[in-house]
């Protein structure tokens, strides 16, 4: 689900930094609720119907953004009080979907939102789009909203999108030992072992198994754990390591980040962030 600054060669890091070629200029006003939006960023993104063709998604927003954040639809999602309108264009300038986030919202983060979003253009190249974006004052189960917002953003080349690669010395094929403990500590995982588990996961992450609730939520940690796992690559750092990770049901593919710590001369399980799309 990028960086938005390409005029001069990428700094790592600074993805999201405002240059004085892209700017925004509007209005968002969701619940009665009024927030500036002077932020725009410009993402290449697969089109839902044609994987052979690629779209465009502009987001308005009003603050900035990191690229991970940018990466995929998953990554804006998880900001919390996020306020943005994210429209996918085709090539055609058609709008094929839209996604509202805002914090004023009273039952909900985010809402997608398509059939009401005004699209014009005065420049318009796969690599930059100027012009402005729209929608009339609307309802969706009593949420209320409406938009405008003028902008001129280059477009993000994918190369600049890329996830880089984990701090440290590259670990052998299939992730070394912090990989073999990543994997150890999935089968100990569904088989429910606590004993076994609390052993397996940093002293940190041990102390959450405390709670009198956690046997309650095991069998949901084990149900939501993805399947058909892979390590695709990763880094040691001291008594530190990072396993990037990949997983595919039938339904949906996702992408991972474990983070691995050294203790007491053995490999643990420190935390574990998951982003998918639907197949």
């Amino acid at each position: 689900m990028f960086s938005p600054r390409l005029v001069f060669p990428l700094l790592l890091g600074i993805a999201a930094s405002a240059l004085a070629a892209d700017h925004a200029s509007g209005t968002y006003t969701v619940n009665g609720k009024t927030v500036t939006l002077d932020h725009v960023y410009a993402v290449p993104r697969e089109n839902p119907f044609d994987k052979t063709k690629t779209d465009t998604l502009v987001i308005l927003t009003d603050r900035a953004l990191t690229a991970d954040a940018l990466r995929d639809d998953f990554g804006l999602m998880e900001i919390k009080g996020l306020n943005a309108v994210a429209v996918q264009i085709t090539g055609d300038k058609e709008i094929v979907s839209g996604m509202l986030y805002s914090g004023a919202f009273s039952k909900m983060s985010n809402i997608s939102a398509t059939g009401m979003h005004k699209l014009t253009t005065t420049v318009f190249t796969p690599s930059h789009i100027a012009g402005s974006l729209s929608a009339d004052p609307s309802d969706f189960f009593d949420e209320h909203y409406a938009y405008k917002a003028d902008f001129d953003v280059t477009v993000a080349a994918p190369a600049a999108l890329v996830v880089p690669p984990p701090k440290g010395t590259p670990l052998a094929a299939g992730g070394g030992e912090p990989g073999k403990a990543y994997d150890a500590y999935r089968k100990v995982l569904a088989s429910g072992d606590l004993a076994a588990l609390r052993k397996a996961v940093s002293a940190e992450r041990a102390k959450a198994m405390d709670d009198p609730d956690f046997l309650k939520m095991l069998p949901m940690i084990q149900a939501m754990e993805p399947k058909n796992v892979k390590i695709t690559s990763g880094a040691v750092d001291g008594d530190h390591a990072t396993l990037l990770v990949t997983a595919r049901d039938e339904h949906e593919t996702s992408t991972g980040t474990v983070t691995m710590v050294r203790e007491h001369g053995v490999w643990r399980v420190a935390d574990e962030s998951w982003k998918g799309s639907m197949n």
